[in-house]
């Protein structure tokens, strides 16, 4: 008899075992990004990887000119160095009309991946053809991929392959409007052209505010490539991302119905695992009962099993039924005191705007476009008028993207959400009289009883932004980041020292305090929020 009772429950747990492991193992994602991305995504508007300028210098042998230190630390910041007195740095920073690079928040891993990179670009040949995607019915030709890589390199920092502006004018269509052999001219030294008094060329250069066009270090071949590829550019990134996408989320529902069939089968496995385990509890009782000669008494269904089980162990039923009551009242209590708590809050935005790439990576300050947090209670939602002050010149077009929300993006898809809220046209550069709001979605919100200002603390209580709103450089999608509960206010009040240095108002009032409260007040060197008053209720609340 207790040979069957094993074998039974043997049978049971290695079949629920072997469930248990099948669960488990689920699926594993892996992501890698090299030298050629990294330079696209965070130096290709300003360098390239020959030796041409664009904003900044080519970067062409630049691993034999310079100490891989001094590269770390130049890239990092230039301006920390050219502070150092460092002779290369100082002669660098006088060149280019003492602009210093802007910092990059890199890892040495990263940087160095660039400059392997930069020390070998031709090497890698499978990424050109990932950016240059066939067009429907085709492969593209050799001579269209050279002159892809040539556009990016030296023309996508002023130009467009499409109508839109950005600093000269797009290119679409430039094969119908201008001859070869005047192309050839204007694009390897424009100003010639113009001294020549050749009228189109004289026409450009007075529309574009007399700037003539950098002349270009190209041969003939190389502006037939470019040219190639202007007339007859490849798919665009953006096409293949959306097949991507969609492809994704496929895949991504079909795991979904795959999981929720696995917990189905699951489900049933235990049923038909538990029906049967009682079946075999019955048979073995029978058994037992028959063996020693008097009647099976004993519960045969499952339901009565356990109402036998609960009638015999009531003192255990009563104490698990106390803890689960007490459990549930306590996780009652602590939702309670979460209502209203948004802490992790994170909505996407109608527009994917990122703080990282504007607050981290371009080292925006905060009150650049949130301005009024420095005289107002509110830090303001910026006018789009802000967003264009770059965004009128920076299009882009030139294929940059960037992650948001785990997701890649194109710059260029977002940029012209702007121009569309604003009824602007970037091929005349002109506003229109239909512009429309943007729906921004508040991610930080007070109850109405609160009162809050931004001026007491950014302009008198000298708080960064972080303070409250956390790491904001380093989220694309913003969250809250802190609770902002009266609890965690308060808690602020009492350890926040108050930025009275240099302020005239704290230095008349200490003057006038006797000893006895210099010594109470002040003795510790430290005047908190809580001992000015920032306690009392009417300071929060109206």
């Amino acid at each position: 008899m207790n040979k069957i009772i094993k074998k039974v429950k043997g049978t049971i747990l290695i079949k629920m075992s072997f469930l248990y492991i099948l669960f488990l193992f689920t699926q594993t994602s892996s992501y890698a990004q090299e030298g050629k991305d990294l330079f696209k995504a965070n130096c290709a508007a300003c360098h390239s990887v020959g030796a041409n300028r664009l904003v900044g210098p080519g970067l062409e042998g630049v691993n034999d000119r310079r100490a891989q230190e001094w590269l770390l630390s130049w890239t990092k910041n230039s301006a920390d160095l050219i502070a150092s007195g460092d002779a290369d740095a100082i002669a660098i920073f006088e060149e280019y009309g003492k602009i210093p690079m802007p910092p990059q928040s890199l890892s040495d891993e990263e940087i160095l991946k660039i400059f392997d990179y930069v020390a070998n670009p031709n090497a890698e040949t499978t990424p050109v053809k990932e950016d240059a995607t066939p067009v429907a019915g085709g492969e593209v030709s050799e001579l269209v991929l050279k002159g892809e890589k040539l556009f990016k390199a030296n023309c996508a920092a002023c130009h467009s392959i499409g109508d839109n502006k950005v600093v000269g004018p797009g290119l679409k269509g430039i094969h119908d409007r201008r001859e070869r052999e005047w192309l050839g001219k204007w694009i390897v030294n424009s100003a010639d052209l113009i001294a020549s008094g050749d009228a189109d060329a004289s026409a450009i250069f007075e529309e574009y505010n007399k700037v003539p066009m950098p002349p270009q270090p190209v041969n003939e071949d190389d502006i037939d490539a470019i040219l190639a590829y202007i007339k007859t550019p490849p798919q665009a990134a953006g096409t293949a991302k959306e097949v991507a996408e969609v492809a994704t989320t496929g895949e991504a529902e079909g795991d979904s119905s795959v999981t929720m069939i696995i917990l189905i089968v699951i489900a049933v496995i235990l049923a038909i695992l538990l029906f049967i385990l009682n079946k075999s509890r019955v048979s073995i009782a029978k058994l037992a009962a028959e063996k020693e000669g008097v009647p099976f008494n004993g519960p045969v269904s499952l339901m009565d099993a356990c109402k036998l089980i609960i009638s015999n162990n009531k003192g255990v039923v009563a104490a698990i039924v106390i803890v689960l009551f007490f459990g549930g009242l306590v996780k009652l209590m602590d939702g309670a005191m979460v209502i209203g708590v948004h802490t992790g809050y994170k909505p996407e935005q109608p527009i994917k705007f990122s703080h990282k790439v504007h607050a981290g990576d371009n080292k925006i300050d905060c009150n650049y476009c949130h301005s009024s947090a420095r005289h107002s209670k509110t830090s303001g939602i910026p006018s789009l008028n802000v967003c264009m002050n770059c965004h009128k010149f920076v299009d882009g077009s030139s294929g940059k993207t960037f992650m948001y929300n785990g997701e890649e993006y194109s710059m260029e898809t977002e940029v012209k959400k702007i121009y569309a809220a604003l009824d602007y046209d970037p091929s005349t550069q002109k506003y229109g009289d239909n512009p429309q709001p943007v729906k921004w979605i508040k991610v930080h919100n007070l109850p109405d009883h609160v009162f809050y200002s931004h001026q007491q603390h950014v302009t008198v209580g000298k708080q960064k932004c972080q303070t409250c709103h956390g790491p904001v450089e380093e989220m694309d999608v913003v969250e809250q980041y802190s609770p902002l509960t009266m609890k965690w206010c308060i808690e602020c009040h009492a350890e926040t020292g108050v930025a009275a240095a240099g302020n005239g108002y704290y230095d008349e009032m200490h003057s006038r305090m006797t000893e006895e409260y210099k010594e109470k007040w002040l003795g510790d060197d430290k005047l908190t929020v809580e001992e000015i008053g920032g306690w009392e209720c009417a300071k929060c609340h109206y």
